[in-house]
């Protein structure tokens, strides 16, 4: 006897897990679902929802760590686990990473950086060519614009920090991203061609994208020639991945000396949007 409860015991435990599973009806409404909640009514009065698990903000998240770069832990046998997270009124979906609202806020998430605008003169990121080359260097972008800045993608990295690299930015996200960075550019020297600038963006210490902008249109000899240049790109990154834009001179035979200083203005900045 207890042989063929055991038995009955068995067949009905292996029909409930390799059968479908419908609330509210007695038919699913669809083969291919394991679990369905059927809504019958057709008034509002009688309609019935369901109601998943909330919570008020990130840090009641499961996975919740402070310490980590992007404040949770990784858990790969979690993906696909949802909440409603009251705080920004969304559905948010872990992904193995890190728990990411279901869509994002109207306009894409963006990060917009400038320079420091207090910075002296003499610190201004600058670069001299000579007939037998040019020099390079880092621009140190950051947080500096309370009116214009934003980091809704959260990787600008810490300002304050002794840094001669100028790894502005570590992401969060592996995904597509558009660059735009503008410079303006003040030189002083003396050429007979149109100076040109190199803009360059890289991304774990290598090129990735380059574009060599002329400040000048016509050929004549210049002194203290201000320019706003542009460069834009999309790119892949991976999570950690690191970001910094440095520029470089152009040289030509008719360059006698030039000097290129990016100056901190409303024209010089960079946007990151996640795509």
């Amino acid at each position: 006897m207890t042989k063929k409860i055991y038995t009955l015991t068995l067949f009905l435990m292996t029909v409930l897990l390799f059968s479908q599973v419908t609330v509210g009806s007695h038919a699913s409404p669809s083969t291919n679902a394991m679990f369905s909640v059927v809504n019958k009514e057709d008034n509002a009065t009688n309609s019935k929802g369901m109601m998943i698990p909330t919570v008020n903000d990130e840090t009641e998240l499961p996975l919740y760590n402070a310490s980590q770069p992007d404040h949770f832990n990784d858990d790969s046998t979690m993906q696909g686990m949802i909440f409603y997270k009251k705080d920004i009124k969304r559905v948010v979906v872990y992904d193995g990473e890190k728990w990411k609202p279901t869509f994002y806020e109207s306009g894409g998430k963006t990060t917009r950086a400038s320079m420091n605008p207090s910075m002296a003169e003499s610190n201004f990121p600058s670069v001299t060519c000579v007939l037998i080359g040019c020099g390079e260097k880092d621009v140190p972008f950051g947080f500096y614009d309370s009116t214009q800045d934003t980091d809704k993608l959260g990787i600008i990295n810490p300002q304050g920090i002794v840094n001669s690299n100028f790894n502005n930015f570590t992401f969060k996200e592996s995904g597509f991203y558009k660059i735009l960075i503008s410079l303006k550019v003040k030189t002083s020297g003396i050429h007979v061609s149109p100076p040109t600038i190199s803009f360059r963006a890289l991304k774990n210490g290598n090129v990735l994208a380059r574009n060599d902008v002329p400040l000048n249109e016509a050929i004549l000899i210049t002194a203290g020639a201000n320019r706003v240049g542009t460069m834009e790109f999309l790119s892949m990154f991976d999570k950690g991945d690191q970001l910094k834009v440095q520029v470089s001179g152009g040289v030509s035979i008719l360059t006698v000396a030039d000097v290129y200083k990016i100056v901190p203005t409303d024209g010089t900045f960079i946007s990151i949007e996640k795509l």
